[in-house]
């Protein structure tokens, strides 16, 4: 596989934190506006935002998130950064994108949870207008706060349901806070219809992932350690899950050491559909085209593995039917000219 051709053909990307994938550039345009002082120095500026590739842990990695946070808390703000995600997109033909975000985090300067979306949106809409690339955004709930807290994101995504938010997710400390904490609220996910996924087994326990999938989630976020409960294997196959796998960002957390312990080919081995995503651009350094050939590099994938697992994520993305149709098409068309 050659790199501008990966870059070249057209990918879907479901796992994009939108606070942890803005350009830096993008990033210190808008705490100028703000007066927000960010290093002037390249290296500095990338050491603030970059996680190190020997970060000790998740916590370790969640630390570039902070100074991040502190720029987004205005509409424009939120509005620019949102248009920089699809912009990024478009530079490597990611044809459709789900930008997740947790409203809950951009409230220190008064915004309601609301206008956060509608600035999210409006950046989301601008994107595709400017560069032709579909979008939707989803609401994360933070697994610390308090559960009615979490319940008003729930709210606020079916309000927005048809306006350009796909679905709901929880995120954070999952350790502490597991799937069956959040047994009501995942209910209330349920009678509202809502599309779920759900971070689990980004840290090591399996029995997360499964979990998540009987309270309802349709797609995991990461899912890494459940490659050591095998046992559970079958429930994700019988129920038609996909894992959001993001090779990159798993090996700077450390929920996996090395190559031969990342469980991509014993996924599919099983029969578990996976799709490959970058979660943070920015804190991971990271684009899907470098995510991509990393995974041919390990394991010699090739255009036709790759054209797989974005028909996976085009099968998993919250959206129409007819709109997956639209999608698998345009992939199958691309891809055939490839093979031809």
């Amino acid at each position: 596989m050659h790199r501008e051709i990966v870059k070249q053909l057209p990918k879907i990307e479901l796992h994009c934190h939108l606070d942890g994938s803005i350009r830096p550039e993008t990033l210190v345009k808008i705490a100028s506006k703000q007066g927000i002082q960010f290093p002037t120095n390249t290296q500095e500026l990338h050491d603030l935002l970059v996680a190190p590739p020997d970060c000790q842990n998740l916590n370790d990695y969640l630390k570039r998130f902070d100074v991040v946070l502190t720029c987004l808390q205005t509409e424009d703000a939120l509005q620019e950064a949102s248009l920089d995600i699809i912009s990024q997109a478009a530079e490597e033909n990611i044809r459709y994108i789900e930008v997740r975000f947790a409203p809950s985090l951009h409230m220190q300067k008064g915004l309601s949870l609301p206008k956060i979306v509608t600035s999210v949106l409006k950046g989301l809409r601008q994107g595709t207008e400017k560069y032709g690339v579909q979008s939707n955004a989803l609401l994360c709930g933070m697994r610390n706060e308090e559960l009615q807290d979490i319940e008003k994101i729930v709210h606020l995504a079916k309000d927005f349901e048809t306006q350009g938010v796909g679905g709901f997710d929880l995120a954070g400390n999952e350790i502490d806070f597991p799937p069956y904490t959040f047994e009501e609220t995942l209910d209330l996910v349920q009678q509202l219809d809502l599309p779920l996924t759900l971070h689990a087994g980004e840290c090591g326990c399996g029995k997360n992932v499964a979990d998540a999938v009987t309270l309802g989630a349709k797609r995991i976020g990461h899912g890494i350690a459940v490659k050591d409960t095998p046992e559970y294997f079958s429930l994700l196959k019988e129920n038609n899950v996909l894992l959001e796998m993001c090779p990159t960002s798993n090996f700077q957390t450390k929920t996996i050491t090395s190559i031969a312990d990342y469980p991509f080919k014993a996924f599919l081995a099983a029969g578990i559909k996976v799709c490959i995503n970058t979660d943070n651009r920015t804190v991971s350094e990271t684009t899907l085209t470098d995510e991509y050939m990393k995974l041919h590099e390990w394991y010699k994938i090739t255009y036709a593995d790759m054209e797989q697992l974005n028909h996976h994520a085009i099968e998993g993305a919250f959206i129409s039917d007819s709109e997956k149709q639209r999608l698998h098409e345009q992939l199958s068309s691309s891809y055939q000219q490839k093979k031809g």
